[in-house]
């Protein structure tokens, strides 16, 4: 489980904080949102893990007009802000929001059990890496035949100083945006404490274990990527 609250003071400015955080943050969602309209405007099942305030699903809901939405997020704030997000939405209808933790049990009581496509925007890096590979696992588990995956988060290059070098105009990039000294050294500190990078090479190594494709990187800004992976229908062999 995350050490963020996102149920308190964190969590409600969360909507704004994130753009701060995440370096590409809108540029991100519209390559996943355009990925979506390539590989998976026909599907008819999306599970969408820890959407946070779900300001992508209007779009997603859009890009995917014939799809239920599953939508799993663990925290009740955040799945206020999902419902504020889509009430105005003619697919409202069409999502189904539950709360709580992505794992084993929960995805048990679901049905159905895989999907057409799976999307995860910025959870896994909230997790320490061992944790990491167990929910890498399920989502793969979680993508149903000829479906795709859909990840992003906090990911450093495997070279040290490449990482310092990045870090420090990370954070530079936070002080030109205006946040306070105190906020910058928030962000710092939160590396392997509150936020922890993802591996590339072990994203594609556990999708490749769970017969997915390995992952595509679509995009990277500092040190957000975002990945795309597919599971093979029976047909394609």
């Amino acid at each position: 489980m995350t050490t963020l609250n996102f149920e308190g003071p964190y969590g409600h400015s969360y909507r704004t904080s994130i753009r701060n955080s995440v370096p590409g943050y809108d540029v991100l969602h519209e390559i996943a949102l355009a990925a979506v309209h390539t590989m998976a405007s026909q599907a008819n099942r999306v599970l969408v893990v820890g959407p946070g305030p779900g300001q992508q699903l209007p779009d997603l809901l859009d890009a995917c007009p014939n799809a239920e939405l599953t939508i799993l997020e663990p925290s009740q704030q955040m799945l206020s802000f999902c419902r504020e997000a889509i009430a105005d939405h003619a697919g409202r209808e069409r999502c189904s929001l539950i709360q709580g933790e992505f794992n084993q049990k929960l995805l048990r009581s679901i049905h159905p059990i895989e999907w057409d496509l799976v999307v995860c925007h910025n959870v896994l890096h909230l997790y320490e890496p061992d944790n990491q590979v167990s929910l890498l696992r399920l989502l793969a588990q979680s993508t149903a035949f000829n479906g795709s995956l859909l990840l992003s988060g906090y990911s450093e290059p495997s070279e040290q100083k490449s990482t310092q070098q990045m870090l420090e105009i990370g954070l530079q990039r936070l002080r030109d945006r205006r946040l306070s000294d105190d906020q910058v050294e928030a962000i710092r500190r939160s590396r392997n404490r509150d936020v922890f990078s993802i591996d590339s090479h072990r994203v594609s190594s556990v999708l490749s274990a769970e017969e997915l494709t390995p992952a595509l990187q679509l995009y990277q800004g500092l040190f957000s990527r975002l990945w795309l992976s597919r599971r093979r229908g029976t047909e394609m062999g």
